[in-house]
């Protein structure tokens, strides 16, 4: 892999996990630049990769720089992927194979997570248990939870199907009336499963999942 297009997944990456979100300005490609570390052809051509995929667009004058597109081309075509547009299938099915492939992102984790990123997915944690009273900003939270834990997976189809899922989940839910749930019982449930991943694999991590695949299923979580 190049050095460019080793920048260029690392950008795109971002953008699929949630970190970065449609519209963001990145900077300038030379903040970028030294943001990477890499000569300033290096760092053009990986946003030329990334603007041929759709996914950063380039703007001049005052204010300009570096943007995630309004709707980059990779999220468009995941909505065809499965051979359909998400608006044809009910949100209880785009919950039912989240919650089937939740399990394995979660094994993934449990092997690969290093003490940084527990800490990380810790740091939310923290964070959405200010935010109980807020039912909006709490699940925004979980949602970014699980996008942590996802980044924790290598095996790029499943990881990518996975975030398809729960960023669909996730602006079908900004637009809807969140129905009342058991916010402290449910920040216990992520609490286990993400100290279930910190352990590593085994009895514990199996009885989180369970867990969290039942509070799922009561409340969509």
């Amino acid at each position: 892999m190049s050095l460019a297009e080793g920048i260029a997944r690392a950008l795109e990456a971002e953008v699929l996990d949630g970190t970065l979100r449609r519209g963001d300005r990145l900077g300038t490609k030379e903040d970028l630049r030294r943001r990477f570390g890499v000569a300033l052809a290096t760092l053009g051509e990986a946003v030329k990769l990334l603007e041929a995929r759709g996914v950063l667009t380039t703007r001049p004058g005052p204010g300009g720089g570096v943007f995630v597109t309004e709707e980059p081309i990779r999220m468009r075509v995941n909505q065809f992927v499965m051979g359909y547009r998400w608006s044809e299938a009910e949100m209880v099915q785009h919950h039912t194979v989240r919650n089937v492939l939740e399990p394995l992102i979660c094994r993934y984790a449990a092997r690969l997570r290093t003490p940084g990123d527990v800490g990380e997915l810790r740091a939310v944690l923290d964070r959405m248990r200010t935010t109980m009273e807020e039912p909006l900003p709490y699940l925004r939270l979980t949602w970014a939870l699980h996008r942590r834990i996802a980044r924790l997976c290598p095996n790029a189809p499943l990881r990518d199907v996975y975030l398809s899922m729960l960023r669909y989940l996730e602006g079908s839910a900004e637009q809807a009336e969140i129905a009342p749930f058991n916010a402290r019982r449910h920040h216990v449930v992520h609490r286990e499963l993400v100290e279930a991943i910190a352990a590593g694999p085994g009895d514990r991590l199996e009885r989180a999942i369970a867990e969290h695949e039942v509070q799922a299923g009561s409340d969509e979580g």
